[in-house]
């Protein structure tokens, strides 16, 4: 997988990614504090997510949404780079 195409659909990273819009994503860049990534919820890899990345620490992600209550690594934990599909292209 080179590029992809993800829809947002939940409003946990807005305003910066409008709920209901398709973004490209692509797993060729290497993802960095401050970029959204494209990830398998590691407590059910069913679940795909869109979150910003907070910090990195050898080899996982701590995430957050960029409003006050959305979902992050402190409701499911750090996110291991083999569950991370790729970085949203902006």
């Amino acid at each position: 997988m080179l590029i992809f195409s993800v829809k947002v659909e939940g409003e946990s990273c807005w305003p910066h990614l409008v709920p209901g819009r398709n973004y490209f994503a692509t797993n060729l860049l290497k993802p960095k504090i401050g970029d959204f990534i494209v990830f398998q919820n590691p407590k059910d890899q069913i679940e795909i997510f869109v979150k910003r990345v907070k910090e990195i620490k050898n080899n996982s992600y701590f995430v957050e949404g960029t409003v006050s209550w959305a979902e992050s690594s402190k409701n499911f934990g750090e996110v291991n780079r083999n569950l991370v599909l790729g970085k949203i292209l902006r």
